[in-house]
């Protein structure tokens, strides 16, 4: 496994910039030395005959120069090179000097030039500063001995012991404090470099990173991504978002909000085979994991990190935990661009959380025209504001009479200006990312109360757990009704069986409260999924509402049957829902349910009226 938090893909260019810079240095400095002693004994050849020992000295500088600059343009074992390079370049000079004044037939002084130019030089870009020290050690004793014995003979002076004595000690003393400092100077350098390397490494990191989670952001998540595809390494990008994260945020705050983020980043680093993982933002996040061998891998792997993610996370006194809806799609497979795989990947996760949640591959045939959700995100609010969501009514009808006796309040796109009006499996899932689900409801009941005034009956508006979870919610409903004069006697608030899937019990007294106030509870879509019957006894309910799936084969119209009884055993009032013929609503009536809904009636129809205008607090 590699962790998502690696520097595999991080771009070290001002790592190397900082590092390189003694190795260009060195290369400049040995280059130009290498130019230097060629044309020095170019013009000592030109103005008297080479002896051997000449050409020797001549290679020997050439070549210990040339490999230096050499090895630093390459980058080639740079600091043993030099170091080598050096220190035979530092015993060369000091074994000529002794030469000098024990053979005093060699005469080339001319020739120290080069290494006596370039030897400090030499000496601050040796690596350590320890090696400094040792040379401060070893200089000065030879710079003693050498003063001492030989300095009267190879410059031809007569001088007393004492004197010379005198003289190789200030010299010794001055040629150790100089490489003492050189050292220190190399420590600070050292020091610095250290310093200025963190910096980078950290400024790298926070450029690369989401903080809270300590993921990837985006832009260093496509670094990573780019270097897949260049490499064409087999991998799955994988987007998710939370489901019931906002709600959660607003009801414990952003601190705990903060920590259920930073939870599921860890779980993502921890997941098998992932390469690199980000947060987008929000509660949005992206992973490249390893391409496994099998489909079947690829399935546990996807399910792994999506059981990951939902797990119940402990905080302090209480459990907490979030949905989420994931989509995938492969690389090298699913697309012809990386623009294509991110768009595949992030239709999928879309096509998912209109489902409910849950793991969806990349289909092409089921998402080739799905709309991406940074569209229909950008554009919802926008069409919330605009008027452009509008409010439709289905008739609810009695089963016996068959009359219209209530109306449920659905919600439609018009005119969106995208590639097609997208539907509500699609821009609801949107709404609830955004919070917006009761500007949304609030809005289509300001505009739909009025004419169910004028029609009669009861409206039914469907609430999802997470707008349970706004403390506001039933003051705001109240000030709804008020507002229209509209008896709460008439109001049904349809609930899924989603809402089991966290805080129940806070569900149950939001219900509770909404019942005292007058309004019916109703089970919706009831043996579409979950369906426990503890709901049943659980729930303040006064109507279940069965799923029209119930209607399909032999042994779905007998479990529908069974669920009629059931609910008339628990003095439950019972509506069948996606009614479409009129063999299934003679059915449906003829088994005791007391209501009926479906296009056998009546489709939903949009509500002629101007939107009322109401400022979107979210």
């Amino acid at each position: 496994m590699t962790s998502a938090g690696t520097d595999i893909f991080t771009d070290k260019s001002e790592l190397r910039s900082v590092e390189d810079r003694g190795r260009r240095a060195a290369f400049w400095v040995s280059l130009a030395a290498f130019v230097q002693i060629n044309f020095i004994f170019l013009l000592f050849a030109w103005k008297q005959p080479m002896l051997p020992w000449h050409w020797g000295l001549y290679v020997f500088y050439a070549i210990t120069n040339g490999l230096i600059a050499w090895s630093a343009r390459r980058n080639w074992h740079f600091r043993p090179v030099l170091a080598i390079g050096y220190g035979a370049m530092y015993v060369e000079i000091w074994i000529r000097s002794y030469l000098f004044v024990l053979y005093p037939e060699i005469s080339a002084s001319s020739l120290h030039l080069p290494v006596l130019l370039f030897l400090p030089v030499f000496l601050l870009l040796v690596a350590g500063f320890r090696a400094l020290l040792g040379y401060a050690i070893v200089q000065a004793a030879l710079v003693f001995h050498y003063t001492q014995n030989y300095v009267p003979t190879a410059f031809g002076f007569e001088a007393q012991k004492s004197d010379m004595t005198d003289i190789a000690a200030v010299l010794s003393v001055v040629s150790f404090i100089s490489l003492v400092i050189l050292a220190i100077v190399a420590y600070s350098r050292q020091k610095t470099d250290k310093r200025l390397m963190a910096l980078i490494r950290e400024t790298e990191r926070l450029a690369a990173e989401a903080p809270l989670t300590g993921l990837k952001n985006r832009r260093a998540f496509m670094d990573d991504v780019n270097a897949l595809w260049e490499n064409r390494t087999p991998f799955v990008v994988v987007f998710f978002d939370l489901d019931r994260y906002k709600p959660l945020n607003d009801e414990y705050g952003h601190a705990i909000g903060d920590l259920v983020l930073q939870t599921i980043g860890n779980r993502v680093r921890a997941t098998s085979l992932v390469l690199s993982a980000a947060r987008f933002g929000g509660d949005e996040f992206a992973v490249a994991v390893a391409l496994p061998e099998t489909e079947i891998g690829l399935d546990a792997l996807t399910h792994e990190l999506h059981d990951a993610v939902t797990a119940p996370i402990d905080i302090d006194f209480m459990h907490v935990s979030v949905g989420a809806s994931l989509g995938y799609a492969r690389a090298l497979h699913d697309s012809l661009s990386i623009s294509d795989l991110l768009h595949a990947a992030d239709t999928a996760m879309m096509r998912c959380k209109a489902k409910g949640g849950g793991v969806a591959q990349f289909d092409p045939e089921q998402d080739n025209i799905s709309l991406s959700s940074s569209a229909m995100s950008e554009a919802f609010r926008v069409a919330l504001e605009s008027g452009h969501i509008k409010p439709a009514l289905q008739p609810i009808v009695d089963a016996k009479t068959q009359k219209v006796i209530g109306h449920e309040l659905l919600a439609r796109w018009v005119d969106s200006g995208l590639s097609r009006d997208p539907s509500p499996t699609e821009f609801i899932p949107i709404a609830e990312k955004l919070g917006l689900l009761n500007d949304l409801l609030w809005q289509t009941m300001n505009v739909a109360i009025p004419q169910v005034k004028e029609l009669g009956g009861f409206l039914a508006i469907n609430v999802s757990p997470s707008q349970f979870s706004h403390r506001s919610f039933l003051d705001d409903l109240r000030q709804v009704l008020s507002r229209h004069a509209f008896s709460p006697e008439r109001l049904e608030i349809e609930v899924t069986e989603h809402i089991a899937f966290r805080n129940l019990d806070d569900n149950i007294r939001v219900l509770e409260e909404a019942r005292a106030l007058g309004c019916k509870i109703v089970l919706d879509d009831f043996g579409s999924g979950y369906s426990s019957l503890s709901l049943l006894e659980e729930l303040p309910l006064d109507k279940v509402k069965l799923d029209k799936s119930l209607q399909g084969t032999a042994n779905k119209r007998g479990v529908l049957q069974a669920t009629i009884k059931l609910a008339k055993g628990l003095r439950f009032r019972c509506c069948v829902e996606g009614i479409e013929t009129p063999e299934a609503a003679a059915f449906a009536a003829s088994e005791g349910c007391d209501e009926m809904q479906g296009y056998w009636f009546a489709a939903p129809k949009l509500v002629d009226a101007q939107p009322s205008t109401l400022r979107l607090v979210s």
